[in-house]
């Protein structure tokens, strides 16, 4: 893994240890893609939710996205992330995403979420809700599935986009 644009471009990003199979990094291919379709958006203030390596928030920083931060639970999974964000401004925080609560966050321009594949729909129907009361006004969420999965479009989000990449399928929404 490396970070593909910006300030820190070609930097090596540390991997899951061989085997393990609580991590699944957005690959190079899939995070390219992603922000090629963010320009679009001015940046802003970033939240990479699930964030495993902090692959995703350090891309974002890197891209010139500001103030970012990741969110991950697992202890040795939080220490690689922080160890991928050395010498950026990239804020890493051990917290469950799905304990954060409708005042975790204010003013967001992007959520990035990539939960575990299995349960993501049911994952994304009680976080949703919480994650509108972070962003602004026409911010954009951005959900990670499994490329079969479907999500609902709830209230509060209008969706924009849905594109697959290898596995991986980006569900796309604006806040309304």
């Amino acid at each position: 893994m490396r970070i593909i644009a910006g300030a820190i471009r070609g930097r090596r990003l540390d991997s899951p240890a061989e085997g393990e199979l609580g991590i699944r990094p957005t690959s190079d291919r899939a995070r390219e893609a992603l922000f090629s379709i963010l320009q679009a958006w001015p940046k802003g203030a970033f939240l990479d939710l699930f964030a495993g390596t902090g692959a995703v928030g350090v891309e974002a920083w890197s891209r010139g996205y500001s103030p970012v931060v990741c969110v991950e639970k697992d202890p040795k999974t939080c220490l690689l992330a922080q160890r991928n964000s050395r010498g950026s401004e990239v804020q890493v925080v051990r917290q469950d995403a799905l304990r954060l609560k409708h005042d975790s966050f204010k003013g967001l321009d992007f959520v990035f979420a990539d939960p575990p594949y299995e349960g993501s729909g049911v994952c994304f129907e009680r976080l949703a809700p919480i994650i509108r009361s972070w962003l602004r006004k026409d911010g954009l969420l951005i959900w990670e599935t499994e490329k079969r999965t479907e999500l609902p479009i709830l209230e509060g989000f209008l969706a924009m986009d849905s594109r697959q990449y290898g596995a991986a399928r980006f569900h796309f929404f604006k806040a309304g």
